[in-house]
């Protein structure tokens, strides 16, 4: 079984992950650039039942585009964004790739709401595109 490592800037919140990611994605949402300061997120998705977490996490609670209720966390001592929670996925969790150890094994199946992405962030084109989802 695979294992996954990760953590704040700081490293007061790390993480531990044992298995593979149900999906990795990119999202150009206007809720997920806002959060990153970018154009898209790079995210991957476990089971919460997966995760061990050590360290304090603060949350930001907003409304999908959908209407759940989703819960972006992040360390309050410097401030990086390291996971999302989402009332419409229960026991999963969404975390941001480059708090990963590795990063660069990182690699993304789709891309979600293509129809809010900024003309200045570019995506790569042979990822399947989801306009609106």
């Amino acid at each position: 079984m695979s294992l996954l490592k990760g953590c704040c800037m700081c490293g007061s919140v790390k993480y531990e992950i044992t298995g593979k990611p149900q999906l990795s994605f990119l999202c150009q949402c206007r809720q997920c650039q806002k959060i990153t300061g970018s154009g898209h997120s790079a995210e991957f998705v476990v089971s919460e039942k997966a995760v061990l977490l050590s360290g304090e996490l603060k949350s930001f609670e907003m409304k999908s585009d959908r209407g759940s209720t989703v819960s972006s966390q992040f360390c309050p001592t410097c401030g990086n964004p390291i996971l999302k929670k989402s009332s419409g996925y229960p026991g999963l969790v969404f975390f941001h790739a480059a708090t990963l150890e590795t990063p660069e094994l990182f690699s993304p199946e789709k891309a979600f709401w293509c129809s809010s992405g900024q003309p200045w962030d570019h995506v790569n084109p042979k990822l399947e595109m989801m306009q609106n989802a």
